[in-house]
């Protein structure tokens, strides 16, 4: 899944946003001077994942592979990955393209998601 960059101004504030995204449930996965890439893995939706395993115990063991193949999918598709940085470049000199924090949707509660736009808005 291709990540979904966040800009910051400086190294203090992509730290603030990355503990803002620490606090809704990301984990970081990797972090240097530059960039913070969090992660927040995505299981499928028990709703989903209860009928397929009960139909796979009790009735056929297919729907138990398909159970497996929907996991993966949620893991390896859904998950929602965040790379922050303070770069403007990407290796090869290409300008890159970031989207916005108030696109993203992941925060729970509205003090927390305007505190974050506010400090990726910052110039």
């Amino acid at each position: 899944m291709k990540p979904k960059i966040v800009h910051a101004r400086d190294k203090e504030i992509m730290h603030q946003l990355s503990d803002l995204f620490v606090e809704s449930k990301y984990s970081i996965k990797d972090e240097t001077n530059k960039y913070v890439l969090l992660k927040k893995n995505n299981y499928g939706s028990i709703l989903i994942h209860l009928p397929f395993l009960l139909i796979g115990i009790f009735i056929d063991y297919r729907a138990l592979i398909v159970n497996v193949i929907y996991f993966a999918y949620s893991i390896f598709q859904r998950s929602n990955v965040i790379l922050i940085t303070t770069e403007k470049k990407d290796t090869e000199g290409n300008p890159l393209e970031f989207d916005s924090v108030r696109d993203l949707e992941v925060f729970y509660e509205q003090s927390t998601w305007d505190k974050a736009i506010e400090l990726s808005e910052l110039e």
